[in-house]
Order: C-alpha cells, then structure tokens, then sequence
C-alpha cells in the first residue's frame, strides 16, 4: 500500500512524532528486559493513535467496550513487526504470557496477508549478510 500524505498530514505526522518514538522506546526496553519475549501487546498511545488516523485518513473508532491495542513481534533484537487491533476494553492492564499475547499477533497476521508479506521482506533484510549482492552473484 503506498500513501501520498499531504504538506499538512506530513506535518501533523511530525508533531506526533516524538511521544510516539517514546512509546516505541518503551517496546525497546522491553524486549530488552525480556529477551526471552517474542510478543508484546499494550494500549496504543494517543500520539501514535493520531499517527495511524492521518496515514489512514480516517478516525479509528472503536465499540465503546473496545479500546485499540498495538500487537508486536520481535523479529530479531530492535527489529520489530507492529499492528493496530482493536480487542475488548477488559483486557487493559492484563499481562499476557508470550503464547497468549503471539496467538493474537499471529492470529491477525493470518487473516492480514500484507502481514506476513512486510514479515518476510523484514526478515530477508535482516538475515542477508552484510557485503552479500542483491542478486546472488557477487560481483
């Protein structure tokens, strides 16, 4: 999906922006905690909220027993796949296991095709050795 935002989506994105990178920096710090951790699903904050509408072009708007959730997986250490879902309001403060929280994840990303597509582009840029061609051939 490509998206052409205008001059002023483009500068709404910019102000959101840094309390948004806050938000993913405490991703960072918790994978860094647990490295033993795959998944992570927690509230998505107001700015990046804001973010996702702009480039979406439209208000996120959940049942009001629903509350919008960012779903991660960690694909290799700082390298981070992410997706807004909408869950059930009850579920704010509850701590999922890494089974729980990567069955949502993976139970989206299965009815997202694009998903698994960005997964795949992620992991061959991470794994491809350093100095390796684009093509193979190595000239």
């Amino acid at each position: 999906m490509t998206s052409t935002l205008t001059r002023q989506q483009r500068r709404a994105m910019q102000r959101h922006a840094a309390e948004a990178d806050r938000a993913v920096e405490g991703d960072r710090r918790f994978f860094a905690r647990w490295p033993d951790r795959t998944y992570r699903i927690r509230l998505l904050s107001q700015a990046e909220r804001r973010q996702v509408e702009i480039f979406q072009g439209k208000p996120l708007r959940p049942e009001p027993d629903q509350a919008v959730f960012t779903v991660m997986k960690q694909l290799a250490p700082g390298v981070r796949m992410r997706a807004t879902v909408i869950g059930p309001l009850e579920s704010i403060g509850e701590e999922l296991t890494d089974a729980e929280a990567g069955s949502i994840y993976e139970s989206y990303a299965d009815i997202h095709p694009a998903i698994r597509q960005r997964e795949a582009m992620m992991r061959a840029a991470v794994c491809q050795p350093r100095g390796a061609s684009q093509d193979g051939g190595g000239r």
